[in-house]
């Protein structure tokens, strides 16, 4: 039978080290043990425009959580 994690989430426009945006993933409290050593990030294009950043927004309006579920 899989486990099943949930956690509130939110989420951010960071940069790399290289200068490149990047959405990152920033966990609510320590719900989710699994991703509790990890930081978890989605790398974008070059040149994102700040239209394209309210993408950030919505995704924080419209997810609310993460499930992570081991094999």
């Amino acid at each position: 039978m899989p486990n099943i994690e949930r956690g509130s989430c939110r989420f951010s426009l960071r940069k790399t080290s290289e200068g490149k945006p990047m959405i990152e993933m920033e966990l609510f409290h320590n719900t989710v043990p699994h991703l509790s050593a990890v930081t978890l990030s989605f790398e974008m294009l070059s040149g994102i425009t700040l239209e394209q950043t309210r993408l950030i927004e919505k995704m924080n309006d419209q997810i609310v959580g993460v499930v992570v579920t081991s094999k």
